[in-house]
């Protein structure tokens, strides 16, 4: 297929830049889309000369045009290679290519859709370092309006692994359960549903994991079973241990990153002034996790 093809609605769409986190992104989409029977489009944006490089190259003498020309052939030859890949560990996977000149944190954003998944690799650049150079992974997960992972390695088996999903209770976990639950079904892994609270009368007992028979919390079991029971009963094959836990919901969760393969939350993206003095979880969790973690944005909030 070539550049001009129209991405498919329900495709899987991976960004890739030649680098060796990307390569791991490449493979869990081609992994994902082959488990799911999706389309996979291999993506890469190279950024564009800005007016002033391209006006000093210019006076140098520098064939710009002729540059961008190579510019794109570099990136269709990344993604043949990519292509070849995907093609290796998936005989018959329907796969596109797109490759254009262009920011790539713009391009993915443009993909995004609610029913399109995104994924891109990890570098673990550490919050000064994303501050400086910025970051694709940040930039999706903060404002695409669909779903996002991001992939990172992790050396070993986890314990007791499998998919972690940050259920709210607040009324908008749909979506989040819905991707957690098919991830954990067409992986063959366990699904622990984490709800995280604050009980100041407990705070002597700091962030722990609550026992399933400590008394006194059954209202919050119930209210977490309520809202686990439609996808409990379309997805009869995934183990399911509904975990609450007690303390801040970015320390719980990223605790939890070191025991799980998989992370999936929610995104409510927040006013500039909102998300400046309090932060977000899932941009916290994207930034210092050590697993993958799935975000899901919400279309009608996003800007």
């Amino acid at each position: 297929m070539n550049d001009a093809t129209p991405v498919p609605h329900d495709a899987i769409v991976v960004g890739l830049d030649g680098s060796q986190p990307a390569a791991t992104a490449l493979d869990w989409a081609a992994e994902q889309a082959a488990l799911e029977g999706r389309p996979l489009v291999l993506v890469h944006a190279a950024p564009p000369l800005g007016a002033g490089a391209a006006a000093s190259l210019g006076s140098l003498g520098v064939d710009t045009a002729r540059l961008r020309e190579e510019v794109l052939s570099d990136a269709h030859a990344l993604l043949d290679r990519a292509a070849e890949r995907v093609a290796d560990a998936h005989d018959g996977l329907v796969t596109q290519r797109l490759a254009l000149v262009a920011d790539p944190r713009q391009t993915l954003l443009e993909l995004a859709a609610p029913d399109r998944l995104l994924v891109v690799g990890s570098r673990g650049m550490g919050p000064v370092r994303s501050l400086l150079l910025g970051s694709v992974s940040l930039a999706l997960t903060k404002h695409a309006p669909g779903p996002v992972v991001v992939v990172r390695p992790t050396e070993g088996p986890r314990s007791p692994g499998g998919v972690l999903v940050a259920v709210a209770l607040d009324g908008t976990d749909a979506p989040v359960l819905d991707l957690a639950f098919r991830f954990a079904a067409t992986r063959g892994l366990p699904l622990t549903a984490l709800h995280c609270f604050w009980d100041m009368n407990e705070i002597s007992r700091g962030a722990v994991d609550v026992p399933d028979d400590e008394p006194g919390l059954e209202e919050l079991r119930d209210r977490l079973a309520a809202a686990l029971a439609d996808h409990r009963a379309a997805y009869p094959s995934v183990p399911v241990h509904p975990q609450l836990t007690r303390g801040f919901v970015d320390a719980r969760v990223l605790d939890a990153t070191r025991r799980a393969d998989l992370v999936v939350l929610g995104h409510q993206p927040k006013p500039r002034l909102g998300e400046l003095v309090y932060g977000s979880v899932a941009p916290q969790v994207v930034e210092a996790g050590q697993c993958s973690v799935a975000v899901v944005g919400r279309p009608e909030a996003a800007g």
